[in-house]
């Protein structure tokens, strides 16, 4: 599954903060193997700006926290 998530890597530094970015996943939880939740839009106000990412609820109950879903996706990328 394709989503929108916050990254949070480049904070302190002079580069945009926070960068959205678009990462391709697999569509099922990476800590038992049920689905993952149907991604749903959401914007947010961060320091003045507003931004959209995606977030989604998982129906077994595991939270995908963004950092973990951007490690997965540079994994599936190598």
């Amino acid at each position: 599954m394709t989503v929108r998530v916050i990254d949070h890597s480049r904070w302190g530094t002079s580069a945009p903060y926070p960068a959205i970015r678009t990462v391709t996943i697999a569509a099922v939880c990476p800590q038992c193997g049920g689905p993952r939740g149907e991604a749903q839009h959401h914007r947010f106000n961060a320091d003045g700006e507003w931004l959209s990412c995606d977030r989604w609820k998982n129906p077994c109950g595991h939270v995908d926290m963004y950092d973990a879903v951007l490690v997965e996706a540079r994994r599936a990328v190598e």
